[in-house]
């Protein structure tokens, strides 16, 4: 009895693939609306599993448009891997539509791919520009630091605020599963709900709670809103000039304080990245990360004002534990609206319109510059 040898030829081993990342599959979904681009279709991505109440199922593929590796359907070969990877080479599709792109290419070509994309986001973008317009679920509603949603107020029962849930924005319903979970276990800081309509936040007295019949409830327990200092008492403080920069007033360095230390206090404030204070590591907002994420997308003002909001009206406790005598922003009642001037900013300070609420002074608004590096 005779046996082959063992075949020695060499496999070709497979081309490097160019893939997306998570945040990139992750910002081509949200851009999408989570529903799929494809002229005509539109249908939803992401829904709830039956296999268990905090699972989904998910149906969505982030495609490229030139294909991720050599043989693939519209491949460039001129493309660099960056290029390939990026998210100006991906579109969000169902994963039928996904499949019918890459059987036909001839069909749909990297141009027709391109436009099919713009429009759909366009079509996205006006969609959430008319949510004013719209009867529900079109608040953004953020319950700690990982977990916003679109949603609306539903109930308010002495110290108990019920929202019901449209859907996630940042994080899902395993994300607020956790929350609840550790919640007995985190930083003070972190246990907030923060509410885009009202332009108000409150810290939370106990875990959230959630139910679901026809749509999810969350129930939370706030505490009292926090105190502000009337706008005319801030504190003194040193001034900047418009380079951002300290400076002298004869022979001392310049100082500000009353109303005129308040644009000052919302720059340097709303500048502080989450995380870089050594000392103060939950301080700060998370403004660079989202814009980051979603430069481009109608979601942006929403989740600065969101972070706007939590520097009004969530006090910060130091580690040393003693009782915070105010919130970041100190006399900023409520936030009644944020917006960004232009995505073109000088060096890596961006120009803001701020409408406020401000103790003491009522309506107030300014053009201020943050930093987002």
């Amino acid at each position: 009895m005779t046996t082959d040898p063992p075949d020695k030829t060499p496999k070709r081993p497979k081309p490097n693939r160019d893939d997306f990342t998570a945040k990139i599959r992750n910002a081509l979904a949200l851009r999408a609306g989570y529903r799929c681009a494809f002229t005509g279709c539109g249908i939803a991505t992401s829904g709830p599993s039956d296999e268990a109440s905090h699972k989904h199922v998910s149906i969505g593929v982030a495609a490229h448009i030139t294909a991720a590796a050599p043989g693939g359907e519209r491949y460039e070969p001129e493309l660099s891997a960056e290029d390939r990877a990026a998210i100006d080479n991906g579109i969000w599709l169902c994963q039928s539509h996904s499949r019918l792109i890459d059987v036909n290419p001839i069909a749909y070509s990297v141009s027709t791919l391109r436009q099919m994309k713009a429009d759909h986001e366009a079509a996205i973008k006006a969609e959430m520009e008319s949510m004013k317009s719209a009867p529900r679920h079109t608040d953004f509603i953020a319950l700690g630091p990982n977990v916003v949603f679109l949603g609306e107020l539903v109930g308010v029962e002495e110290d108990t605020w019920s929202f019901s849930v449209g859907h996630f924005v940042i994080g899902d319903l395993s994300d607020l599963i956790s929350y609840i979970d550790q919640y007995a276990a985190m930083d003070p800081y972190d246990q907030f709900v923060l509410v885009n309509s009202l332009g108000d936040g409150r810290e939370l007295s106990r875990a959230p709670a959630w139910t679901k019949y026809n749509e999810l409830v969350i129930k939370v327990g706030v505490r009292v809103s926090f105190p502000r200092i009337d706008a005319h008492r801030l504190p003194m403080g040193l001034a900047l000039n418009d380079e951002h920069d300290l400076f002298v007033i004869n022979g001392q360095l310049a100082r500000v304080s009353g109303l005129d230390a308040l644009p000052q206090n919302i720059k340097t404030c709303m500048s502080t990245i989450r995380g870089e204070v050594f000392y103060a590591p939950t301080y700060g907002t998370r403004i660079r990360e989202y814009s980051n994420e979603f430069l481009g997308s109608p979601w942006l003002p929403e989740l600065i004002k969101l972070e706007c909001i939590r520097m009004a009206s969530i006090p910060y406790v130091e580690r040393n534990g003693l009782s915070a005598s105010s919130t970041p922003l100190k006399a900023v009642r409520r936030v009644l609206k944020v917006d960004q001037i232009s995505t073109e900013g000088d060096g890596d300070w961006f120009a803001f319109n701020f409408h406020l609420e401000v103790e003491g002074i009522g309506p107030w608004a300014a053009e201020i510059k943050l930093f987002i590096p």
